[in-house]
């Protein structure tokens, strides 16, 4: 296994011998041009970090979209806060990845050597995101299924701040984990931190959001209540979308603490994978929020308002019987 703890990180994070010897073999080099013959695996190390390149760019175009007009110009309930999180943990990963695929591109050229300090930089932000979503994650699909299986008392009980506060405290909790997973890591430790919070999310996380999604579509599927739904939709396909495309990042990641010499274009597949996931969010409350009757064409802003107004709109016509009766 390489010395960073992660695996071998490949192709995004070469080791400095790793890197000389590439420097004197497979790399482009200023007299000799290209190979002759070019492998696939060869062309997948080009391609793949284009497409994730594209891909984020497009992502973080999306999440930052959301981020501005859920974060600036509209009124906040429990579940856009959720929303607004998952969308910066999405484009600080999607940032992470871009950078990483443009290092990536940039090995093709040997005499262009500066980057290599960072690449374990934004490989560790990259994590730190990817588990932080991760966790926001699982803590939406948990919300929604309490709200639909318990709906009185999430109505009535539930402390006015409770998402903020739980979003906060993710945040708080991810980022020393993974700065001490970061330090072990530089000490040449093989079984650090980091290796417990991939398996935890495997452990905990994606069983939680089995669980909660499963329960979540089972119960709404028969409720009357649109609105209930397409709330509920938005999370069933955000939990879905993550297992088919995020999860297998973590699969990937855990299987290279104890076989160094993964195939690196498996690991390519998993980053791009990751960055499908990030990217695709957007898209989801798009298809979701939008008037299929509509005849003109609607803003983003009106999307997205609304997808998730009338969350707090629907919170507030319950309340009023409640009120009454007391």
């Amino acid at each position: 296994m390489s010395n960073d703890g992660l695996g071998s990180w490949s192709p995004w994070n070469a080791s400095w011998e790793d890197i000389g010897a590439e420097n004197e073999t497979d790399l482009l080099t200023p007299q000799d041009g290209f190979d002759h013959e070019l492998s696939p695996y060869r062309i997948a190390d080009i391609l793949i970090p284009i497409f994730i390149l594209l891909i984020s760019i497009f992502g973080i175009i999306g999440n930052g979209t959301v981020i501005w007009f859920l974060g600036f110009c509209m009124k906040r309930n429990p579940f856009t806060t959720f929303i607004l999180h998952l969308a910066v943990a999405d484009l600080g990963a999607l940032m992470s990845l871009s950078s990483l695929s443009i290092m990536s591109i940039l090995n093709l050229f040997p005499y262009l050597l500066w980057h290599i300090y960072l690449v374990p930089v934004f490989g560790y932000l990259l994590l730190f995101m990817y588990n932080t979503g991760q966790y926001l994650l699982t803590a939406i699909s948990m919300d929604r299924c309490v709200s639909v299986v318990f709906p009185f008392w999430h109505r009535c009980h539930r402390p006015p701040h409770f998402s903020s506060l739980l979003c906060a405290t993710i945040w708080i909790i991810s980022f020393p984990l993974h700065v001490i997973g970061m330090i072990y890591s530089l000490f040449g430790d093989i079984m650090n931190p980091l290796f417990y919070l991939l398996l935890m999310n495997a452990i905990l996380c994606l069983p939680l959001m089995t669980v909660s999604t499963l329960i979540l579509f089972i119960k709404v599927y028969f409720r009357s209540q649109q609105m209930k739904k397409e709330k509920a939709l938005t999370v069933i396909l955000l939990v879905i979308f993550f297992l088919f495309l995020a999860f297998p990042y973590t699969c990937i990641l855990l299987i290279s603490f104890f076989t160094p010499l993964i195939d690196y274009n498996v690991e390519s597949v998993g980053f791009l994978c990751s960055c499908l996931n990030s990217s695709i969010n957007p898209l989801i409350y798009f298809l979701i929020g939008r008037n299929k009757r509509a005849q003109s064409r609607e803003s983003m802003k009106v999307i997205l308002q609304r997808l998730f107004k009338e969350e707090e709109n629907c919170r507030e016509e319950q309340e009023i019987p409640v009120q009454s009766q007391m």
